[in-house]
């Protein structure tokens, strides 16, 4: 069992959500280029997140920052979040019946 690919996509998660915070404090810059993240699959098993910027259309602030779309994003991370934790979770569980099955 590769617990790399748990840890990986909790990482990624937190990745997400720092970009839409980041998007959401930005949304009144002027200007302002919203980012996303785009996901690679990792060496070492798992996903790898990588930053780059949106090319969504600009509002009127120049911006192309969308607060329905960030909020939507968060929610999605949060739940990608605890995917991963309960694979986790799930993953030491069964390591430690083996364990017991084993002694």
């Amino acid at each position: 069992m590769n617990i790399n690919t748990s840890i990986s996509g909790i990482k990624n998660a937190f990745l997400r959500q720092d970009v839409a915070a980041n998007n959401v404090a930005n949304i009144n810059t002027k200007n302002y280029q919203a980012k996303g993240v785009i996901n690679k699959e990792a060496k070492s098993g798992g996903v790898e997140g990588i930053v780059t910027k949106t090319n969504a259309p600009s509002n009127n602030k120049n911006n192309n920052v969308d607060l329905v779309t960030e909020t939507v994003a968060q929610l999605n991370n949060v739940n990608q979040e605890k995917a991963n934790v309960n694979v986790l979770k799930t993953q030491n569980e069964m390591i430690g019946s083996i364990i017991d099955l084993k002694a």
